[in-house]
């Protein structure tokens, strides 16, 4: 029996989460007023210092990365999704579209592509007809097809839309840089 199992069976609350806070740091949440990039102020000891208070808002407390849902559910490919800090992204999917949203660790960034476990998993979901949105350093991309999704892990997409002095998508991006979370 693992360690969580015990402690589940001892009555301890098990936070899949670990240390992970990438879903309060990397995107956007208007309901706080906090752009993307920048770490949520209610980030406390490797967690959420409002987590199941009522002053947590409702986006907060409706949001579960794809890691954290498969956990909860059960699902049957909770062992095909990596843990966000184990592959240096984190990624949902819209319950209405088809659509997976990937955000990207800005201090990992190229980390995620060496994850074969995302990878696998993704290039399974993109085959299948759902649309990747990927957030990455600033840069949003839309992926729709395996061998476009290909492309991307074999490149670094942001390095060459840098140097070719494109405008970032996430404005925020480059204030955080001054100030990266940890």
């Amino acid at each position: 029996m693992g360690q969580a199992k015990r402690r589940r069976e001892a009555g301890d609350r098990i936070s899949h989460c670990r240390t992970c806070t990438y879903c309060c740091s990397l995107p956007r949440i208007e309901a706080l007023d906090k752009p993307a990039y920048r770490p949520c102020t209610h980030i406390a000891g490797g967690g959420c210092s409002i987590f199941g208070q009522p002053e947590r808002p409702a986006a907060c407390l409706a949001y579960a990365c794809a890691y954290l849902t498969a956990r909860m559910t059960e699902a049957p490919e909770r062992n095909r999704i990596p843990h966000p800090l184990d592959c240096g992204a984190y990624f949902h999917r819209d319950p209405v579209e088809k659509v997976i949203f990937l955000f990207v660790d800005p201090a990992r960034p190229l980390y995620w592509k060496t994850s074969a476990l995302l990878v696998d998993f993704l290039k399974m979901q993109v085959g299948a007809g759902f649309a990747l949105f990927v957030t990455d350093r600033g840069r949003e991309m839309l992926i729709r097809d395996v061998a476009t999704l290909s492309e991307v892990l074999a490149r670094d997409m942001v390095a060459i839309a840098d140097r070719d002095g494109r405008p970032l998508d996430v404005p925020s991006f480059r204030e955080a840089k001054a100030a990266p979370f940890a």
